[in-house]
């Protein structure tokens, strides 16, 4: 058991996001994270793993991996898609409603091809405020709504902009994810 992913199967995971039919073919809810974790790096099965930890791990581990993530790719983005993931990582560093209300204002200045709308994204549905604009009723996001951009943005970054690197990205974003889900900071190594 992980300190972070503290379920002893997977059946409430799999309640909230669907894993691919491969995938399907060879984990079940009843399986530990462990084993799910280990069978789909195993068969290289990336999409899926990249779902199950953002749906296992905790939001703010879930936006601090996908900042760590999005920061290995950096000399790929725009100044203003920096910008957002430095937004991004300070927001997960200090949450604050202003901040979140500025990214998501931002967001809408980049194409939603990008990793970092993704990233942003994620922050903006966290569930920690409104969807809604700030003089109308609250309206928070769907649960794990999050987890599905923070996804998104992972596997974007492994393959846009095209590059050959895709393969060792995942592993590396793969060695964070493990590390957060143990209790550590997340971080790689560069």
């Amino acid at each position: 058991m992980y300190k972070k992913i503290p379920f002893q199967d997977c059946k409430t995971l799999f309640g909230h996001f669907e894993l691919s039919e491969d995938a399907m073919a060879l984990v079940n809810e009843g399986n530990a994270p462990k084993d799910v974790i280990d069978v789909l790096y195993d068969k290289a099965l990336f999409l899926d793993l990249t779902h199950f930890y953002c749906h296992a791990l905790p939001m703010r581990e879930v936006l601090w991996w996908t900042v760590n993530a999005l920061e290995i790719r950096e000399d790929v983005w725009t100044p203003l898609e920096l910008q957002l993931l430095q937004d991004c990582k300070r927001w997960v560093k200090e949450p604050q409603e202003g901040q979140r209300r500025a990214i998501e204002q931002k967001l809408k200045r980049i194409k939603n091809t990008s990793a970092i709308f993704w990233l942003s994204q994620a922050v903006v549905w966290n569930g920690s405020g409104s969807l809604a604009p700030i003089d109308a009723p609250v309206v928070f996001p769907k649960a794990f709504l999050y987890s599905k951009a923070a996804a998104g943005a992972i596997n974007t970054a492994a393959v846009v902009p095209e590059w050959k690197s895709y393969t060792s990205y995942y592993k590396s974003v793969f060695a964070m994810a493990l590390d957060l889900a143990n209790g550590g900071p997340g971080m790689i190594k560069r």
